[in-house]
């Protein structure tokens, strides 16, 4: 079933006159492009399913498969969080979503030095003993209802030159389609088990692209550290990857949702009234914005009702996944943080406040709320979950993101980091979070950022500026390794 993507669709029609690049799978030979100094490969299948059904690998196939091209993301209703940046084109979107991008350096670039193709060559050349390279596999944001790992916005050509590692984005099903549990029709955490079903891709056929598959790192924002968290604990899914990156995971959005999953539920049903086995797309996303009302519970976590459901496989209730997290601990190596001022783009959803927030000198009154709220949602979870897997013998670093332009209200906010890694100038240009900043200021410092990043994945310690050891590990003396503003002029008030 397929949503039109209209005037909004993303075409990319630089590729068709672009060098093609051939590379040999176990399942077959996919066919990318040459993007100056870096190779993509985009569309790629990694499973097959039905709606409500949990995903297949996909099979291998004769001939050449072209991978030019995005792959549909997950049905979703508009985004809502303005603040991110203006409007721009997005992916076609299907219920056929199973689909990852795979970015490279291309041999020859100063990423990767290696001796570059002969002329008219169609596969990338792999010396005897060349080195492989660290892969980094992103599972995007957006409250497990909106987002894809494809499109402009998460365009890692930057992390790939800077890093000299494999970037790996991947899609999967998401709200009604990915985190609803129906008994008899829809298994629960259908997403879950797309992003195991990715990263099982990954471990199989990325050393096919110049990539090492004993040194993958997960990483994520928002919702997909909150989702990276809960592959921590799936035991399905160690020696899938060894080390993880979380940045913002709103861990705090979990009380009571045992309870919240089945309301949940009935709210979709008595809003659809019809088979949801069967339902149009269009009708299974008006149901799901109709459910998220008069739900019941923790009213944080009803802000995010869909999500993956604790006890349901492949995701153990709570009290057993912080002994999944102890007994995995000790094999990896993780670097978790959270934005200064993470709450504050949500405190707008309540009217009384987006007024006071409107208001120059009435928004500081609103600024001690935004700290606990960022504090219980985002903070202090992610700071427990550093300590508890310090404490099972996992190499670990936390970070709070302090940077912050003067001329916005949302400070610090969530997303505001993403800049510093993925698209460019044109993309983010406008953006209401950045305020107008200088592009040069950002970039100089999301060079640092992408650097120590890609350390991480490469030896699992972040290093800063070149300076091994500038990090502290996480511990009693040091609960928040490296408040990252890196200039005066960008610091908290």
């Amino acid at each position: 079933m397929t949503v039109p993507p209209g005037p909004l669709r993303s075409l990319r029609s630089d590729t068709e006159a672009a060098e093609t690049v051939d590379v040999t799978t176990p399942n077959g030979v996919l066919r990318g492009y040459v993007d100056g100094d870096l190779l993509r490969f985009r569309g790629v299948r990694y499973a097959k399913a039905s709606r409500f059904e949990l995903p297949v690998a996909e099979h291998p196939w004769q001939g050449v498969r072209e991978a030019l091209h995005d792959g549909p993301m997950c049905p979703q209703p508009p985004f809502g969080l303005a603040l991110l940046a203006v409007p721009k084109p997005v992916p076609p979107m299907d219920e056929d979503c199973f689909f990852v991008t795979i970015t490279a350096p291309a041999p020859g670039s100063a990423s990767a030095p290696s001796t570059a193709p002969a002329a008219g060559s169609s596969a990338i050349p792999m010396q005897a003993g060349q080195a492989t390279k660290p892969v980094m596999v992103w599972i995007h944001g957006g409250a497990y209802v909106n987002g894809s790992g494809s499109g402009d916005i998460y365009d890692p050509a930057r992390i790939v030159r800077d890093g000299d590692v494999i970037v790996v984005a991947i899609n999967y099903r998401l709200g009604v389609f990915g985190y609803l549990a129906i008994d008899g029709v829809a298994p629960a955490n259908l997403g879950v088990a797309d992003q195991l079903e990715a990263l099982r891709w990954v471990k199989a056929n990325i050393a096919s692209f110049g990539g090492d598959p004993g040194n993958i790192t997960v990483f994520g924002q928002s919702a997909g550290a909150d989702a990276i968290a809960h592959l921590l604990s799936i035991p399905e899914a160690d020696g899938l990857f060894s080390r993880a990156i979380l940045q913002s995971p709103p861990l705090g959005l979990d009380r009571e949702r045992q309870k919240l999953s089945p309301q949940l539920t009935s709210n979709v049903l008595r809003a659809l009234g019809e088979d949801p086995a069967t339902a149009s797309v269009e009708r299974m996303l008006a149901a799901q914005v109709a459910a998220m009302q008069g739900l019941s519970g923790d009213r944080l976590t009803a802000g995010m009702p869909y999500a993956p459901t604790p006890g349901e496989w492949p995701i153990s209730l709570p009290e057993r996944r912080q002994t999944r997290w102890r007994a995995r601990a000790a094999s990896l190596d993780v670097l978790i943080g959270y934005n200064r001022d993470d709450f504050t783009p949500f405190l707008d959803v309540v009217p009384a406040l987006r007024r006071a927030r409107a208001r120059r000198l009435v928004r500081p009154a609103t600024e001690p709320l935004s700290r606990v709220l960022t504090n219980r949602v985002f903070g202090a979870p992610a700071l427990a979950l550093a300590r508890l897997l310090a404490g099972g013998g996992a190499r670990v670093y936390t970070y709070r993101f302090d940077w912050r332009p003067r001329s916005t209200a949302w400070g610090a906010c969530h997303c505001i980091e993403l800049p510093f890694f993925w698209a460019d100038e044109e993309f983010w240009r406008g953006s209401p979070m950045l305020g107008g900043v200088d592009w040069a200021d950002l970039d100089e410092l999301g060079s640092r950022l992408r650097r120590a990043w890609t350390a991480f994945a490469r030896s699992g310690v972040p290093v800063l500026d070149g300076q091994a050891g500038a990090w502290a590990e996480v511990s009693d003396e040091h609960p928040i390794g490296v408040k990252i503003t890196f200039d005066p002029r960008y610091s908290p008030r």
